[in-house]
């Protein structure tokens, strides 16, 4: 017996997110993720800058770093090797008001949109997700009484990416790395 499905009822299951995401996507190069964080975070008078590293380090693959510097308190890391995306991370010092916090989730979202070209609604989907996961394990560490009192989430993205929150008292974290 063999089974058909119609193509509507495909096109429904995909709509739904029953077959493969958007998320198997090539991951963006570095003057692209650059050049799109700047135009979706415009607001914080965003700038890649390069800082000055010193290495002793010999043998391992060469990576270069900018620092992204905003008009607010949220700052972040950019690795690349040559023009592939190697890893982001984004941080906000706390306390922070609910503007600032706010401006942060619009960070992390662009990291998604600029990065794995995630449409903005899935990319705030899913930094809404991790990060009311990671205030839940905060709180649990918190209760639990944990020496190192933190809310960590890692999520696998696909296409050899994976996505990391920390949450502690006196920060939040949002890293990207690929497998690139």
């Amino acid at each position: 017996m063999r089974l058909f499905v119609p193509a509507l009822s495909l096109a429904l299951l995909s709509a739904a997110g029953g077959l493969a995401p958007a998320q198997a996507q090539a991951v963006a190069t570095c003057t692209n993720f650059r050049e799109t964080m700047l135009r979706e975070i415009f607001e914080l008078k965003p700038e890649f800058i390069r800082p000055l590293v010193v290495s002793r380090t010999e043998g391992s693959i060469a990576t270069d770093t900018f620092d992204l510097v905003t008009g607010q308190r949220i700052d972040g890391v950019l690795k690349c090797a040559g023009e592939k995306f190697v890893s982001f991370e984004a941080k906000i010092a706390l306390p922070a008001d609910a503007r600032l916090l706010g401006l942060f989730e619009k960070v992390q979202q662009s990291v998604l949109v600029a990065a794995l070209r995630w449409t903005p609604s899935h990319a705030l989907n899913k930094v809404r997700a991790l990060s009311t996961e990671a205030s839940e394990n905060l709180r649990g560490s918190e209760e639990r009484g944990d020496v190192a009192i933190s809310g960590r989430v890692e999520e696998h993205a696909g296409n050899g990416t994976d996505l990391g929150v920390m949450w502690t008292r006196t920060d939040h974290s949002f890293v990207i790395i690929t497998g690139q």
